[in-house]
């Protein structure tokens, strides 16, 4: 009996195994090396083990990030969003609100997870989303933009209602309002604006690891154990779920040795109108308040731009290394032409050339910031003036 059960696990551990072992990873650590086409065969709290020439263990404070060899599902019009308050985006289905919890089911993706969100660290519930880039952007822009006060759904036929957002369900969305109860069919809804004065967005203290699925979606874990074939991950509001390994498009792991860029507040902005309009800079969003994306691949960390624009920030004595991803955002629609450029302390170091709409993604070599005390990123017209210069400083983070 003993022996039929130790075979019996003998033969689950095997299929484990060989479960994981087809997951082929690209690792990149934080001193810029990386290693491709290398077999996972281990993920825990504090490291990742891979199988290449001969087994490598590496700390997760001395990686930088992991892409899987998985095809991508891009958003498409019709598909829910719900888009929390720390920017972070998933592909999910709302089923519906009580008690200030919103539950939703995975869309598109193999999850057996439900999800359980407390509505405080909600941004927003999108429906229906545009299939048209343009009315996409024009939607995320009106979420970050409509003012703060009171919760407000966006109806299809462009209305809005203001009241407090009490409750959803298969068929209403309730809110209060000052003339009373309101019941809007749930057809009719397009998204959900939750007023930003009553969310937050769980405290964030020490490593992060952030994962991009397949379907768009965009997480932020305290952290990730490797379960046969599925991820069990752990939020910072202290929420577990499952995420099949083969929905897994890239980990990026921030707070440790690598910080993202945005992680810090500028010292000083300018931005040079080639006319009259005027553009902010946009933290992990592209400056249409969309998500930054450059040829088909999102982001979750970075800056959008408007040509010209100059962004400083203070470097402390730790910083040794800034690296990023450029080029004009697909938003654009192929349109744009801007150059970037590096100064360290007021002095020139790193020029692109000049990068269009349709231009690739350009991958800033690390530019060493050992002894500089300021970082000025700069974008700069290119050969048709302003139009469409949506540029992306994507990735951008300081190596300490």
């Amino acid at each position: 009996m003993h022996t039929r059960i130790e075979l019996g696990l003998l033969v689950w551990g095997l299929m484990a195994v060989q479960a994981v072992a087809a997951e082929v990873v690209t690792i990149t650590d934080v001193s810029g090396k990386t290693t491709a086409d290398a077999t996972l065969t281990e993920w825990s709290a504090e490291q990742v083990v891979v199988q290449a020439e001969a087994a490598v263990t590496l700390p997760l404070d001395d990686l930088l990030s992991m892409t899987f060899h998985h095809e991508a599902l891009p958003l498409a019009g019709g598909d829910p969003l719900v888009i929390l308050a720390n920017g972070d985006r998933l592909v999910v289905r709302p089923v519906g609100v009580f008690e200030d919890v919103l539950t939703a089911t995975w869309s598109k993706i193999a999850s057996r997870s439900a999800l359980k969100l407390p509505l405080e660290n909600v941004s927003a519930i999108i429906f229906d989303l545009p299939a048209a880039t343009d009315d996409r952007q024009r939607l995320f822009a009106d979420l970050q933009t409509i003012p703060s006060g009171e919760d407000v759904v966006l109806l299809a036929n462009g209305d809005r209602v203001k009241g407090e957002f009490e409750r959803l369900d298969g068929a209403f969305v309730q809110l209060k309002s000052p003339s009373g109860l309101l019941k809007v069919d749930r057809s009719r809804v397009q998204a959900i604006r939750i007023n930003p004065d009553l969310t937050s967005a769980p405290k964030v203290e020490g490593r992060r690891q952030v994962v991009s699925l397949r379907d768009g979606s965009r997480f932020t874990a305290r952290s990730i154990q490797l379960l046969d074939r599925e991820l069990k991950c752990t939020t910072f509001a202290k929420q577990d779920f499952l995420i099949p390994v083969a929905d897994c498009l890239a980990w990026h792991v921030y707070g440790a040795r690598a910080i993202p860029l945005t992680d810090r507040e500028p010292i000083e902005t300018t931005f040079v109108p080639y006319l009259s309009s005027q553009w902010p800079v946009i933290k992990n969003a592209n400056v249409l308040r969309g998500p930054l994306a450059l040829r088909g691949v999102t982001y979750s960390t970075g800056l959008g731009v408007h040509s010209r624009s100059l962004v400083t920030y203070q470097l402390n004595p730790q910083d040794r290394e800034f690296r990023a991803v450029v080029g004009i955002d697909d938003s654009a629609g192929g349109k744009g032409s801007v150059r970037f450029s590096i100064e360290l302390d007021g002095k020139r170091v790193w020029d692109s050339p000049e990068l269009t709409g349709k231009s690739q993604p350009l991958l800033v070599r690390p530019v060493s910031l050992t002894g500089a005390k300021k970082l000025t990123l700069i974008v700069d017209f290119g050969a048709n003036a302003d139009i469409a210069d949506y540029a992306d400083w994507c990735d951008a983070v300081v190596i300490r």
